[in-house]
């Protein structure tokens, strides 16, 4: 077996490994011993097949097969071996040898290989990153207890309609014998018609047109109000809605309905009480109107506290991309991301357009691999398992449920944590902001208060 290595510069590598009779022939030797035990040919036992009939039935094939596996094993072996850090796969050469499986008895194979470079980190006390405070306000505080408020408030029923209520009644197309007829007449309409609908919901704020949205403000229970559904109603999904019927079956409705009111309903704001404090934060957590205060102000610091270490994250990644060189072999990986890439549409062309935002998202990896292999960092069982819990709590946060119950946490916690990809995305997420918490240690600090119109202007600036 004869393996070669030549450098034509820092980044790539090019591998040479030959292979001799002497290499491969006893690993053939034994496949084919092992063949012949389970071979079947007509006229044959099992394990009794002539050696050499099924060495010429299958000894080509089963060469190849052991050539190919011995292949795999020497690159990979030797890669582990001389300590080389590869980006991407090994690919084969463009100048490698055609190999024939049936005649030839040396075999070559050439390989490239792409070399992850040194990376040097110039951090030190001198580089300062500011460290922003967001300044609480009573007003934010007092838009907190209002949201709170809003979130577990209530319709209430009421006996005059605004813009901002919602009406329950009875919605009846109208015939041309119903317009024979004049509206304040009490004339039961019958399931006759084509359309009729109980206990339709319209919230008034949604009626797209001035004239009809001026019949309801100020009506009661029990008015009938007469409009078209297409002038009240332009958009289309609004008004399928309203008739329950499809979007393809409104072409053929353009007739006036008569709604009756049944009921209307106002949004009502819970009260800052007891009940309140109970449905916000567990009962019996909060018992005066200042410590309900008090917890929402708590709470807005470590929202705010997440808010501006994730401007620092930001902050601290685009300082060390600026100032770490991290050279890449452009060439080869954006060959290895063709060659390998399972998007069919993937073309030269868009590879140069998307490659940019690879190669930004490859630095940054490989500057966190950098921090993590030289302060040997680790995402500890325990962490991940918190990770775990967190992220089934904001699962819970995106549909409004603000108080689980622990054991529910946990349940999701130990779902999430059986997808190993999932596992290993909290891992990272960790190792991350250890990574962020080691240059945190190391670069100097500007400690600055904010206000947060002020930080989210800096945050607008950072997406741009």
């Amino acid at each position: 077996m004869n393996i070669s290595r030549e450098n034509p510069d820092e980044l790539n590598a090019v591998i040479h490994i030959g292979f001799e009779p002497a290499d491969y022939q006893p690993k053939v030797d034994a496949a084919l011993l092992e063949y012949r035990k389970k071979a079947r040919f007509d006229g044959f036992r099992p394990g009794k097949v002539p050696p050499s009939l099924v060495k010429k039935m299958y000894g080509k094939s089963i060469q190849a097969d052991e050539i190919q596996h011995l292949l795999t094993d020497t690159l990979n072996n030797y890669i582990q071996e001389n300590n080389l850090r590869i980006l991407g796969e090994p690919l084969p050469n463009v100048n490698s040898p055609q190999i024939n499986w049936d005649s030839q008895e040396s075999f070559e194979f050439i390989f490239d290989i792409a070399l992850a470079p040194e990376i040097n980190l110039n951090i030190s006390s001198s580089d300062m990153i500011t460290d922003y405070k967001i300044t609480i306000t009573p007003e934010m505080i007092d838009r907190q207890v209002e949201d709170y408020t809003r979130r577990f408030g209530s319709l209430q029923p009421t006996d005059s309609i605004s813009e901002e209520d919602v009406v329950k009644g009875d919605l009846c197309e109208l015939s041309d014998h119903d317009h024979e007829h004049t509206h304040d007449e009490e004339e039961e309409h019958d399931h006759h018609h084509p359309i009729h609908s109980h206990d339709t919901l319209i919230y008034i704020k949604t009626i797209g047109d001035d004239a009809v949205k001026n019949q309801f403000l100020g009506a009661k229970a029990g008015d009938k109000l007469v409009f078209n559904p297409k002038t009240a109603f332009p958009s289309e999904t609004d008004r399928a809605s309203l008739l329950k019927v499809s979007k393809e079956e409104l072409s053929t409705i353009d007739t006036d309905f008569e709604f009756t009111i049944v009921e209307a309903s106002r949004f009502t704001p819970a009260e800052i009480n007891q009940d309140l404090f109970d449905k916000a934060f567990g009962e019996g957590e909060i018992e005066s109107e200042e410590a309900f205060r008090n917890r929402v102000e708590e709470d807005l610091e470590r929202q705010l506290m997440r808010d501006s270490r994730y401007k620092f994250h930001l902050d601290i990644r685009e300082k060390l991309m600026a100032e770490t060189n991290v050279p890449l072999p452009e060439e080869f990986l954006k060959r290895w991301m063709l060659l390998t890439s399972k998007d069919e549409s993937l073309t030269t062309e868009k590879l140069d357009t998307d490659f940019p935002a690879f190669a930004i998202d490859l630095k940054w990896r490989m500057i966190k691999s950098k921090i993590i292999g030289d302060q040997k960092l680790e995402a500890l069982d325990e962490e991940i398992r918190e990770q775990a819990i967190w992220a089934a709590q904001s699962r819970y946060y995106q549909y409004g449920i603000y108080d689980a119950p622990a054991e529910q946490l946990f349940r999701l916690a130990d779902v999430l944590l059986k997808n190993e990809e999932e596992k290993n995305r909290m891992a990272d997420v960790i190792l991350e902001n250890k990574v962020i918490e080691y240059v945190r240690t190391v670069c100097g600090l500007a400690e600055q208060d904010i206000s947060l119109e002020d930080f989210n202007q800096l945050m607008n600036e950072n997406k741009k």
